[in-house]
C-alpha cells in the first residue's frame, strides 16, 4: 500500500458545485459561493512513507515480546492485534480499511502503534474525503491527534489546511480557524524541510518535485485565505490569494476567487484581469468546466466594456492571462469615469483658451439642450456667426471629406473633435478648382456665415454659402443679416 496526497480533481470536486455563471453572478458575483475558501491543489507523489508495514511487523510473538528479528520497543498486545493490523494494512479498499482501523482502536485502544495507527488513519480518510464529508470531519481530528503525538508531521498539517475549510466553510467556528491557520503556517514554515532535495523520489524529476512543492505552498496559502475571509480580513485573503497564485499558477478556480475578492473591493482592473485567467485557463491544472468558463467571458467583455467604455484592448489581456496567472505590474486599465473626466478636463481647458471654440461649444449646447428649436429660431437663425461676437471673427474645423472631391458643393467639417463632423458648409455653386489648394482633407479651414440649419443627434450645423477667408467663392451677395453680440 502506498499513501500519497489527494489528486487535484477529487479534492475540487468535494469543495466546488461548479454553478450556472449567469445565475450566480448577480451584481459582479461570478461562482456561487459555497463559503469554501480552501486549495484545491495536492501533492501527487508517494514521498510518505508507511508508518509499519507487514515485513517490518515480523511475526506475532506471544504477548509482551517484541517481534523477531526486530530491535524495537514497541510490542504487539496479542496474535489478533497482529493479525487484525495485517488485514487492515494489506486492504485496498479505504472504506473497509476504515473499518478494520476503527476495530483495531476499539478492541486496542491503548496500543504500541498509536503514531502508525493515526497516520493509518489520516491517509485513509484523506481517500474518502472527497466524497464524504464525515471523513473530512473524522480526518480533522484524526490528524489533531497525531499532531499531538508527532507535532512535526507535515501530513497531519498538510490535510487540515487542506480540508479544513471545506468542514468549516462561511462560518467556521473559531477552534477550527485556529486550527487551520496554524497547521496551514506550520506547512509554510516547515515546506524546505519536507521537501528537502534527499527526500525527492527517484521517480520524480526534480522539475515536478518543485512542482509538488509550490502545490503544498498554494494549498497552505489557500487555507490561510479561508481563515482571512472568515474574519472579514479582505486585505489578508486578497494577499494569500495572491501568494497562492506566485506558488502555484496552475488553478482557474483559485484565479476566479480571487477575482471574486478583488471584484468586491472594486479593484476592476485586477480582477477584470483574474477573472480573464479564470476564463482562459484549461489546465494542466484545475480548471473549472468549459461552460463557466463561456460564461465567464461573457461576462468579462460586458464588465470590461462598461467599465473601459469600450472592447479596445480586451483581447490583449484575454491572450495574456491565458499564459499568466496574476496580472502585470504595470497593468493599467483607465475607467469609463477617469476617461470621462479627463476629457472634460481637456474640453474645460480648451474653452478656458480658444474664444472662438467657446462661442462654438456654446451654441451647441443650446441647439442640443431641451429647447433647442427656439434657441436656433432666437439666437442662431439670419445671425452671422461668430460675426464678431466676443471678437471671435471666424471658426476653425478639420476637413473630414469633400463632396464631390474635384468640384465640391459640400464640405464636412470636425470642429470640436477633427474626426467627427459637426459642422457642414453648403455652396450654391462648386468651387473653384483653386480653392482646393486651400481646402484639403485633413487641414485646417476657417469659416463664417449664417447658419441654415442644425441636427440635434447627430449633432450638425450646416451652413448655406459661407465665406472661407483666402478663398474665392462663388457664392450669390449675401443677404443683410443680424450679427451675434
Amino acid at each position: 500500500m502506498e499513501f500519497c496526497f489527494p489528486s487535484a480533481g477529487a479534492v475540487m470536486a468535494a469543495r466546488v458545485r461548479p454553478a450556472n455563471a449567469a445565475r450566480a453572478m448577480g451584481s459582479a458575483q461570478l461562482l456561487k459561493r459555497t463559503g469554501v475558501w480552501a486549495a484545491t491543489f495536492a501533492l501527487l507523489t508517494g514521498i510518505v512513507a508507511l508508518p509499519v508495514t507487514a515485513q517490518e511487523a515480523g511475526q506475532q510473538p506471544a504477548a509482551g515480546q517484541q517481534p523477531a528479528g526486530q530491535q524495537t520497543t514497541k510490542n504487539w498486545k496479542d496474535r489478533a492485534e497482529y493479525d487484525l493490523f495485517m488485514k487492515m494494512s494489506q486492504s485496498k479498499d479505504p472504506a473497509a480499511r476504515l473499518d478494520l482501523l476503527k476495530e483495531w482502536e476499539q478492541k486496542y485502544p491503548q496500543t504500541d502503534y498509536k503514531q502508525q495507527r493515526l497516520i493509518y488513519y489520516v491517509n485513509t480518510l484523506n481517500q474518502l474525503a472527497p466524497k464524504d464529508p464525515n471523513a473530512r470531519q473524522e480526518l480533522i481530528q484524526k490528524a489533531e491527534e497525531l499532531l499531538k503525538v508527532d507535532p512535526t508531521n507535515f501530513q497531519a498539517m498538510y490535510f487540515t489546511a487542506l480540508w479544513g475549510p471545506a468542514v468549516g466553510g462561511a462560518t467556521p467556528p473559531p477552534d477550527l480557524q485556529t486550527k487551520v491557520e496554524t497547521d496551514a503556517n506550520s506547512v509554510l514554515s516547515n515546506i524546505d524541510k519536507a521537501f528537502d532535495p534527499s527526500k525527492k523520489p527517484s521517480s520524480v524529476s526534480e522539475a515536478e518535485f518543485t512542482k509538488f512543492k509550490g502545490q503544498a505552498q498554494a494549498v497552505a496559502h489557500n487555507a490561510l485565505a479561508w481563515v482571512a475571509t472568515s474574519k472579514k480580513d479582505t486585505a489578508g485573503a486578497e494577499e494569500q490569494y495572491k501568494q497562492s497564485l506566485q506558488a502555484n499558477p496552475d488553478n482557474g478556480q483559485i484565479s476566479a476567487q480571487y477575482a471574486k475578492l478583488l471584484y468586491d473591493q472594486k479593484k476592476f482592473p485586477e480582477a477584470l484581469f483574474e477573472y480573464a485567467r479564470a476564463a482562459q485557463y484549461t489546465g494542466p491544472g484545475p480548471a473549472l468546466p468549459e461552460a463557466t468558463r463561456k460564461q465567464l467571458t461573457d461576462f468579462f467583455n460586458k464588465a470590461y466594456k462598461d467599465y473601459h467604455g469600450s472592447s479596445d484592448g480586451a483581447d490583449q489581456m484575454l491572450a495574456q492571462a491565458k499564459t499568466d496567472a496574476l496580472p502585470p505590474a504595470n497593468l493599467t486599465l483607465t475607467s469609463q469615469a477617469d476617461i470621462a473626466k479627463k476629457e472634460a478636463a481637456t474640453l474645460q481647458q480648451r474653452i478656458d483658451t480658444d474664444p472662438a471654440f467657446k462661442l462654438w461649444y456654446s451654441i451647441k449646447q443650446g441647439l442640443t439642450g431641451d429647447n433647442g428649436d427656439s434657441f436656433f429660431s432666437n439666437s442662431v437663425k439670419d445671425y452671422e456667426i461668430p460675426g464678431g461676437a466676443e471678437g471671435v471673427k471666424t471658426f476653425s474645423g478639420t476637413v473630414i471629406s469633400m463632396t464631390p472631391p474635384d468640384h465640391p458643393t459640400q464640405v464636412v467639417l470636425g470642429v470640436e473633435d477633427p474626426t467627427k463632423p459637426d459642422a457642414t458648409l453648403t455652396f450654391s455653386k462648386p468651387l473653384p478648382t483653386s480653392a482646393l489648394d486651400t481646402i484639403k482633407v485633413g487641414q485646417k479651414l476657417d469659416f463664417s456665415g449664417v447658419a441654415d440649419s442644425y441636427t440635434k443627434d447627430p449633432y450638425m450645423l450646416t451652413f448655406k454659402d459661407p465665406a472661407i477667408p483666402g478663398v474665392q467663392t462663388t457664392a450669390p451677395p449675401k443677404r443683410s443679416t443680424r450679427r451675434r453680440r
